[in-house]
């Protein structure tokens, strides 16, 4: 039986800007990482030691992990895989080539594309005409963001750059419909599972990696990847976990709306420029997110 969700406390209001904050920052730091550090490489250590972190504390709180041969494995592969491997080497790979703040705007469809996706998997969640809008302004945004010039020359290194950011948001759309669709677990469990799943998908490229270019590593880079392991990784996932069971996962989705401004300020704390067209992109983008989460109750289809 679950508990009945409580308006949002100040409490919760402040473990969802520091969720905001650890998110949004995240990027920066992936940027300062992927200079001298391999994306699969980055990976690795970000996840494994995350994996490492989480496990520790679900068994500190009494939590243990479920046999192997436990169904559940197969849905933290899922989570593990489209949640963490593949969208964190989708957004590493393009932070080579475009901005941390950028990258942030762009991570800002994966509502977008929950919504869509829910549509097909999720029993109740219809794609109506007001959610259909918000799907075509937000993915428009994400079309001023490329601007003309990168749509001409989609073969351009940058142009897939920011196409692998998109694929992140996908990702983390198909995770959304996973966990939702999971097998009653605690979340700590299942978030430490879904890490060890993923660490192991990373497993074969971050070891080549890191074994080929180890030594060539910048300290700062390895300082940006502990505090990814930390904070926008492990720390994030237990804050996120207490604000969904006090508040719930509406009041959680606000951070959708917060984290790209996050990006685009501490892309800004770091030295990178702005444009006009990031700016512009980011409201057109925060406007779909916002009508395609609308609630029907509060708004007439």
């Amino acid at each position: 039986m679950t508990t009945p969700l409580k308006h949002p406390t100040l409490r919760d209001w402040a473990a969802l800007l520091l969720l905001t904050v650890l998110w949004g920052s995240a990027f920066a730091f992936i940027k300062q990482s992927v200079e001298t550090l391999p994306p699969a490489a980055l990976i690795l250590v970000r996840i494994g030691a995350a994996a490492v972190l989480l496990t520790g504390w679900a068994y500190l709180r009494g939590r243990k992990l479920p046999a192997l041969r436990d169904p559940r494995w197969l849905w933290f592969a899922g989570l593990g895989f489209f949640g963490n491997t593949l969208p964190f080497f989708f957004v590493s790979w393009g932070q080579q080539h475009i901005d941390s703040a950028l990258a942030g705007i762009l991570v800002a469809t994966m509502p977008l594309a929950t919504v869509a996706l829910a549509h097909v998997f999720v029993p109740g969640e219809r794609l109506n005409s007001r959610r259909m809008v918000g799907i075509i302004v937000g993915f428009a945004g994400v079309v001023l963001l490329l601007g003309p010039a990168a749509l001409s020359q989609l073969g351009g290194q940058d142009t897939w750059a920011q196409l692998a950011i998109v694929g992140a948001a996908v990702c983390y759309g198909i995770n959304a419909i996973l966990a939702r669709l999971v097998p009653e677990t605690p979340p700590s469990v299942s978030s430490a599972g879904m890490l060890i799943c993923a660490a192991i998908f990373a497993l074969p490229l971050g070891c080549w990696e890191l074994i080929r270019h180890g030594a060539e590593v910048d300290p700062h880079a390895w300082l940006s990847v502990a505090w990814l392991a930390v904070g926008p990784t492990a720390l994030a996932s237990v804050v996120l976990m207490r604000v969904a069971g006090s508040a719930g996962p509406n009041f959680l989705a606000i951070a959708n709306y917060l984290t790209p401004i996050a990006a685009m300020l501490t892309g800004l704390l770091i030295g990178e420029t702005i444009g006009w067209n990031a700016v512009a992109a980011l409201g057109v983008i925060l406007l779909g997110v916002w009508l395609a989460r609308k609630r029907p109750d509060e708004a007439a289809d």
